[in-house]
């Protein structure tokens, strides 16, 4: 049970109530950072707190921590150039700075569960459709044989795709309206980018110039999978028999600008340019595969619907 969130500035109190003693015990250690607290003062988190709200039921025991300083905390922790939970609950453990920036008291920070609930919530996508998927047995994609030319993308998988979805677009209808990422693109519309138009850093938000790209992210799952047929102990070693992945969306896709091919996604991101900024505005995560010409008309689709008070002149993208 969620009985509130606290405000923005409730935390900036909190900081006020302890950055003195932290000063005090250590000021060389406070001011390596300084940038991280400079970022976390300003960062309003409040217009996350109705998005947040609705996962979290009504009922029951009391969460112990505030899901908004779970949220800074994990912000803090990709500020911190940290990517693993575990890693992060430790530091949280043994170092009072990082665990007051977050928003929690000294030895009494939360513990890899919590965050990994508290993911789990942000990301919304069904759980039994995730455990129907990690179980469901495939046989491994091959890693393509055919290289590329420099700047070359590979071609689209369905032709005729783009212009339907051009249609689908143009309708005003949410092509994936169940997309797993739909809460933190809105938490990062409505906390991020609505503030920076707010305060000049993306101008004419009527007339935008948009640019669109995707880049390749690289999972830490292997593609080979784990093998659950007995062929081993037949000696038979070198099998295509279906089998268990533990990344089952990833998928081969060729890196244009490192002409190779890697094993993961696509980070497709739209950026508002034009100015001196060129702040991203979007981002959306896609199988490694897919064209950006699909995902650019995807992303503009759902981008309008992100921001219905954004008006868009120019897109910008690649011809290959």
């Amino acid at each position: 049970m969620l009985l509130s969130c606290r405000s923005h500035s409730a935390y900036q109190h909190f900081l006020r109530s302890w950055v003195p003693a932290l000063w005090a015990g250590n000021p060389s250690r406070l001011e390596s950072f300084a940038k991280s607290l400079s970022k976390l003062w300003l960062l309003d988190l409040d217009p996350a707190i109705p998005l947040l709200l609705p996962y979290f039921p009504d009922f029951g025991r009391p969460v112990e921590f505030d899901p908004v300083d779970l949220l800074r905390s994990l912000i803090l922790m990709a500020d911190q150039k940290v990517f693993g939970i575990t890693q992060w609950v430790s530091l949280l453990r043994s170092d009072r700075v990082l665990a007051v920036l977050s928003g929690f008291e000294p030895g009494n920070t939360p513990g890899v569960g919590t965050f990994y609930d508290f993911v789990d919530r942000f990301w919304l996508e069904d759980d039994d459709v995730q455990t129907q998927r990690r179980k469901r047995l495939r046989k491994p994609f091959r890693k393509p044989s055919k290289k590329l030319k420099a700047g070359e993308k590979l071609p689209v998988k369905h032709p005729g795709i783009v212009d339907k979805l051009v249609v689908y677009a143009i309708k005003g209808r949410d092509p994936f309206p169940l997309r797993a990422e739909r809460l933190i693109q809105e938490v990062f519309a409505r906390c991020v980018v609505d503030h920076s138009v707010q305060l000049g850093l993306i101008p004419h938000p009527l007339d935008l110039v948009l640019a669109g790209d995707g880049s390749p992210i690289r999972t830490g799952a292997s593609h080979f999978g784990v093998k659950v047929c007995d062929r081993r102990k037949n000696g038979v070693f070198n099998c295509d028999c279906p089998r268990r992945f533990s990344d089952p969306q990833a998928r081969w896709g060729w890196d244009s600008y490192r002409q190779e091919y890697f094993y993961g996604y696509t980070l497709y991101e739209l950026n508002a340019v034009g100015s001196s900024h060129s702040l991203p505005v979007y981002l959306r995560f896609a199988q490694a595969q897919r064209h950006d010409s699909v995902m650019g008309v995807i992303s503009l689709a759902e981008f309008r619907l992100l921001y219905p008070q954004l008006k868009s002149g120019k897109f910008l993208h690649e011809i290959p």
